[in-house]
């Protein structure tokens, strides 16, 4: 199959099974197409949390968000990019305290991929972006045409003084990278791509300058029924160079083992403990802090399901009882401890520092085009309970808003607000700042959406806080 021919679509003609169901705002839209705009901003006063003011202090020091400007949330599904903006593909920095941001600078970066295109090193004083496709190229008005540009970058940008970020190195990887992380010690970047045949790619970091990369091939078994095979999430365990890789078509999440020389050199990689089996499309996972459990978000999605990617119901949240570090790697054994109904399209998944919490945003159908049938204008945000004795995962709160494909979420380090990505809002005039990063509150497991939003370009799709 090509690739380049699977549009990221949802299929038309069927109900979805929405989590919390209303056809009201599809309903009015059909029988006053005229008065949308109006009805969309009356109904959404109705289905969504009252706005508040926020009572606590943000913890973060600053906040950063990663915008992809090439193009609009429906072109998955029409594959049109939309109109052209004025400003290139942005990392923006906020101090939680002011309303614009405090600094910005171009980072060419691709929303056709996970919200894991941006990493910060564990000090807080450099952001990595990897660049899955590059930008938009001159006169290209389709999705077709931006996925012939395809990226292969890794760029390193300097957070000394947050408020005046500076490009300081890069290097090339693998074509089409989709995830990259830092380890632990701050010392070593992974990055995994949309083809696993790419391998795991390893790239030593020191004060800003990353070296030769080295690339290591994963030893997959083959599976010829596969049309593709992607690794979409790549992350290191909080302590040790432990590595947790999400094969989304394969269903699976494998465990390799980083080895090192006396002098620190990477070695070699090693497969770490038995494979997991996982649901369906397991698109992202997180360690929680301390490293005991890797918490996955599968979306259901396959080459068996209409349109590739158009399931269009409730996905699942599975969690990993982590072997102990110490265990070595032909005994190590990995088991999966809880599965808990997830979210509706949730690409995104953000666990609190202290382990306690775990959010998920749900993009829904919200990047359909209006006029069709199962358009609807709410996303919403879910929060859960950590049972940090068992990995069970207990639903506290779900709250729809109206935003077009929202990605991107962080826990404040007080673990009482959460910075919520907004790719773009229906009707909204603030151009050229048509993204978002919003601060909902957290109280006794609820969520509540604050009137506070940290205005960005469009197309927000990862969000970090800097500690």
């Amino acid at each position: 199959m090509d690739l380049k021919n699977i549009t990221r679509a949802f299929t038309i003609g069927s109900t979805p099974p929405f989590p919390f169901e209303t056809h009201r705002m599809i309903q009015l839209r059909r029988a006053w197409p005229i008065l949308l705009g109006l009805l969309l901003a009356s109904c959404l006063s109705t289905q969504t949390s009252q706005a508040q003011q926020p009572d606590i202090t943000p913890q973060a020091q600053y906040v950063l968000s990663l915008s992809d400007v090439d193009m609009v949330g429906t072109a998955y599904e029409d594959g049109q990019l939309g109109p052209i903006v004025p400003q290139p593909d942005t990392l923006s920095v906020f101090d939680p305290q002011q309303a614009e941001a405090v600094a910005t600078i171009p980072a060419s970066n691709s929303v056709a991929s996970p919200p894991s295109v941006l990493a910060v090193s564990p000090d807080g004083q450099f952001a990595a972006v990897i660049e899955t496709l590059e930008p938009r190229p001159e006169g290209a008005t389709t999705l077709e045409e931006l996925e012939q540009a395809e990226g292969n970058m890794l760029r390193i940008f300097s957070l000394n003084d947050p408020t005046a970020p500076e490009f300081v190195s890069e290097v090339e990887v693998p074509v089409r990278p989709q995830a990259v992380h830092f380890n632990g010690a701050g010392d070593l970047l992974a990055v995994v791509g949309l083809s696993s045949e790419n391998g795991m790619t390893l790239i030593p970091f020191n004060d800003g300058q990353l070296s030769q990369p080295q690339t290591f091939p994963m030893e997959l078994t083959e599976r010829s029924d596969l049309p593709f095979d992607p690794a979409h999430s790549v992350r290191f365990h909080p302590t040790a160079d432990i590595v947790a890789i999400n094969f989304t078509l394969r269903n699976q999440v494998i465990f390799f083992q980083i080895d090192r020389s006396v002098s620190g050199e990477v070695t070699d990689v090693e497969q770490w403990g038995n494979i997991v089996a996982t649901n369906r499309f397991p698109f992202m996972g997180r360690f929680t802090s301390d490293g005991r459990y890797y918490i996955t978000s599968e979306l259901m999605w396959g080459p068996d399901v209409p349109r590739f990617y158009g399931y269009r119901g409730q996905g699942t949240l599975t969690t990993i009882a982590v072997a102990p570090l110490e265990t070595p790697s032909d005994a190590a054994q990995h088991q999966l401890v809880a599965v808990t109904s997830g979210g509706f399209q949730s690409e995104t998944l953000a666990i609190s520092d202290d382990g306690t919490l775990l959010a998920i945003s749900n993009m829904r159908t919200t990047g359909l085009p209006i006029e069709s049938d199962l358009f609807d204008p709410e996303a919403s945000v879910s929060l859960y309970a950590i049972n940090q004795e068992t990995g069970e995962l207990t639903k506290q709160d779900e709250v729809g808003f109206e935003a077009l494909l929202p990605q991107g979420l962080a826990f404040d380090p007080s673990n009482q607000l959460l910075y919520v990505g907004v790719s773009e809002y229906f009707n909204d005039d603030a151009a050229p700042l048509k993204g978002s990063v919003e601060v909902w509150r957290i109280d006794s497991g609820s969520l509540e959406r604050t009137d506070i939003r940290y205005r960005a370009p469009r197309g927000v799709h990862v969000v970090k806080v800097l500690r």
